[in-house]
């Protein structure tokens, strides 16, 4: 916990950015592409360099994703979120096999977040891989990342594809559903990643919750109208905390519109690891963080007050998934 506030990590990924990962048939150029914009993201944050060996979770390194998040650093849950592009990775970007594997390290800490795609597997194989995942897997939410390649890609909208999905998700009791939103991991058009697709889904399945990824950057203010219009549509942090430390401003004005539009309790911190694994420094950053007044007056932006951040730490997320923060508490001995 962080100064008595629960940290439930929205956004934690086990990947494997080795060659082995290239599809057959592949000519591995997407695998390399994101395996060196990956080594540049993280130079931005300060390093100089390739990622070293010891700080990247491959095939995966269960003790070091552990001692990162539960012994560096002040996280109390995580959610292994897998990453279901095929189009050039053997067993996807991030594989629900490592990502089960992290949880099933750590079961009390780590709760699994499955993915299927039912444009590239077909929807039955995706229906019947979703119940897989929850019954032998114990995967309690599902990530979508809708676009796979040119003339493979599907929308939350829709009525023969997605809606099965839904009506699966609500039958097997998970209570959320994740979407990668905006910027694309796939040489797709921009506009495949936009959020519009998900006003409809969430209006006609309001009893099910949908977290989009990323705010839908570059698409961040369509995605906050959307969820303030929306009281099942939650936000999820992720590249938001990373992207801060080059553009503190931007981000800040972007937190400010959420919080004045669709408001704390459903806003959701992820830190994005184990890209970038000292993940204590956004904890940090988030628990000290304040609204420049400049902004508060030119804005309205609210100030941002412990409530704010309990919510954002984690309650927001674990309300949306359907988890009792209190009683996780007693079970990990935090009480």
């Amino acid at each position: 916990m962080k100064d008595g506030m629960f940290v439930f990590d929205a956004a934690v990924h086990t990947q494997d950015f080795g060659d082995n990962q290239i599809k057959p048939g592949s000519d591995g150029r997407r695998v390399k592409l994101l395996r060196s914009q990956i080594a540049g993201f993280i130079n931005l944050t300060g390093r100089r360099g390739p990622p070293p060996e010891t700080e990247t979770f491959s095939n995966p390194d269960l003790e070091w994703g552990n001692k990162m998040l539960f012994e560096n650093s002040d996280t109390d849950m995580a959610s292994a979120c897998s990453v279901p592009l095929f189009s050039h990775w053997r067993a996807g970007l991030g594989p629900v096999e490592l990502s089960d594997a992290f949880a099933k390290s750590n079961p009390k800490r780590v709760v699994l977040t499955g993915g299927v795609d039912p444009a590239y597997h077909g929807l039955d194989f995706a229906l019947e891989e979703m119940e897989r995942q929850v019954r032998e897997l114990g995967a309690v939410s599902m990530k979508f990342y809708q676009y796979q390649r040119r003339g493979c890609s599907w929308r939350a909208d829709d009525r023969d594809i997605a809606y099965p999905l839904w009506e699966k998700a609500i039958e097997l009791g998970i209570k959320m559903v994740q979407f990668h939103k905006g910027f694309p991991l796939e040489l797709g058009p921009v506009e495949a990643f936009k959020p519009n697709d998900i006003q409809y889904a969430a209006a006609d399945f309001p009893e099910l919750n949908f977290g989009i990824h990323h705010l839908g950057d570059p698409y961040v203010d369509e995605t906050i109208s959307i969820a303030s219009r929306f009281d099942n549509i939650y936000l999820i942090l992720p590249l938001w905390f990373n992207q801060y430390y080059l553009q503190p401003w931007k981000m800040l004005a972007r937190l400010g519109e959420a919080l004045l539009y669709v408001g704390s309790d459903r806003i959701c911190y992820g830190s994005e690891a184990f890209i970038w694994p000292h993940v204590q420094t956004y904890i940090d950053m988030l628990a000290n963080l304040e609204m420049p007044e400049e902004l508060q007056e030119r804005y309205g932006y609210p100030e941002i007050t412990r409530e704010m951040k309990e919510n954002i730490l984690g309650k927001a997320f674990a309300r949306g998934m359907g988890i009792d923060i209190e009683a996780k508490k007693i079970e990990l001995g935090l009480v």
